[in-house]
């Protein structure tokens, strides 16, 4: 999974995105990069397909754990979690229209989707196995009878309408809380709960994002557990998280408050305005979002559960192959600006540029899961496509000795030039990406590059990158 880094960035620096001008239309384009990763990447479908595996393997553990005298059940949302909603939000795209009681009524309604990847047999093997699933959604009580066909029709479980809870008034926000209280006091236990928001978990704190975060931390050990988030760039409660009284601004004042949660003070490139007004709600959702973290720790937590595993625990050699950017470390905005790792015409503003990342921050769960592995007996290995130099003369090796660096200062271990893997180090001086099958064979202590691959010689457990 590679945790949207690959979309983290843009300051938005141009004066026209700072307009009191912008409009309902303009603040509807804010989301085409976060729709289009949500609709078409395989990152977004490997993380539904991690997360409902993941779950798949716990499900008969947590259901011997069902308290005497209840019963278990599986506690879910629908939309984005299930069933794919982003078309809804890219159908107002280049409109001026926004979201209304009368379309969401429409959508739901006449909506062609399909299952969310992973789901139907997830909650199918949960039904096979006797526990009940419960459904609860912010859908209006009026669409109940087509969200319940629509439910089987994909596959669904549903035993009855009573299992299918959703909005009793159209224009009430429903407490998801109240309804699994409801749920619980009618004798069941929720081994599971799963969403693309925070508050499908449980009672989310009050506050701005700061206070989100913090939350998410005092529940991690949940993450992957009993509780499991599914990634939502493109709308959410955490949007509401970045201003005070988010939901009653005007588009351009939510647009302002967008801009200033995303804005960086420089670029060492021109950035295209358009891409700089299409990226903002992915780059939010990384930089700023409780559930961007709670993706990550859930993503580290699962792995965590895997090096224990009976067939990892015995075997010899293992090792784990993880990325870099995006999946240890916060990617810098710098790195993503079009085209994708825009070489640097100068070597020294290449390596300024990387000097400026040095303060960057791990991403959440990541230092922790390596060093566990670390103590387990793995061995670490750290593939990138970062250079080995920058080209500056007399400075063979920069980049790599500044990536060690900065991997050393934010506690990851096993960090020696043996265990990082590089662009250039490996591949063809005449490649201008990391070709990864090229980069893994010196992992294979011993044999000539060209007969040995990584799995004749390593037990390789991991190949870890995030959405």
């Amino acid at each position: 999974m590679k945790v949207l880094a690959a979309l983290l960035l843009s300051p938005l620096l141009i004066q026209p995105l700072f307009a009191d001008s912008v409009g309902q239309k303009a603040l509807n384009n804010e989301v085409i990069i976060a729709a289009n990763w949500q609709q078409h990447s395989g990152e977004y479908c490997a993380y539904f397909y991690q997360s409902f595996n993941g779950a798949t393997d716990q499900l008969e553990a947590l259901l011997t754990k069902t308290p005497e005298g209840k019963k278990p059940a599986i506690i879910t949302d629908i939309d984005d979690t299930l069933i794919s909603g982003t078309r809804y939000f890219t159908s107002l795209v280049d409109t001026h229209e926004s979201r209304s009681i009368e379309r969401s009524r429409f959508w739901w309604n006449h909506q062609e989707t399909k299952a969310l990847p992973g789901s139907v047999e997830f909650l199918q093997k949960a039904n096979s196995l006797g526990i009940e699933i419960f459904y609860i959604s912010g859908r209006f009580n009026d669409v109940k009878t087509i969200t319940i066909n629509k439910l089987k029709q994909l596959g669904f479980p549903v035993i009855s309408e009573r299992n299918v809870i959703l909005q009793a008034e159209k224009n009430m926000t429903l407490s998801k809380e109240d309804k699994r209280q409801h749920i619980i006091k009618a004798g069941y236990h929720p081994i599971m709960l799963f969403g693309d928001q925070l508050e499908d978990l449980g009672e989310v704190a009050k506050g701005l994002y700061p206070e989100k975060k913090k939350w998410v931390s005092q529940h991690q050990d949940k993450l992957g557990r009993q509780w499991f988030i599914l990634p939502n760039t493109v709308y959410g409660f955490w949007e509401e998280a970045i201003s005070k009284d988010y939901r009653t601004l005007s588009p351009a004042e939510k647009h302002r408050a967008r801009i200033r949660q995303v804005n960086d003070t420089e670029l060492p490139l021109p950035v295209p305005e358009s891409y700089r007004q299409h990226i903002i709600m992915a780059d939010l959702w990384v930089r700023k979002s409780a559930d961007f973290d709670a993706t990550a720790i859930q993503a580290y937590n699962l792995a965590n559960k895997a090096l224990e595993a009976p067939e990892n625990r015995h075997a010899t050699d293992r090792a784990i192959i993880v990325d870099i950017d995006g999946t240890l470390i916060d990617y810098s905005p710098n790195h993503l600006i079009p085209p994708l790792c825009k070489a640097f015409p100068e070597p020294e503003a290449k390596m300024r540029n990387y000097e400026k990342q040095l303060q960057s921050t791990s991403i959440p769960g990541a230092r922790e899961f390596l060093n566990k592995a670390a103590a387990l007996g793995y061995e670490i290995f750290y593939l990138t496509a970062r250079e080995h130099s920058s080209g500056r003369h007399g400075h063979k090796g920069d980049v790599e000795k500044f990536t060690l660096k900065q991997l050393a200062a934010n506690g990851f271990p096993k960090v020696t030039q043996a265990n990082l893997l590089n662009r250039s180090k490996y591949c063809p001086v005449n490649k201008k990406a990391v070709i990864r099958s090229t980069s893994e064979k010196p992992l294979c202590p011993g044999g000539s590059m060209e007969k040995n691959t990584m799995s004749d010689c390593l037990s390789v457990t991991f190949w870890m990158t995030l959405i």
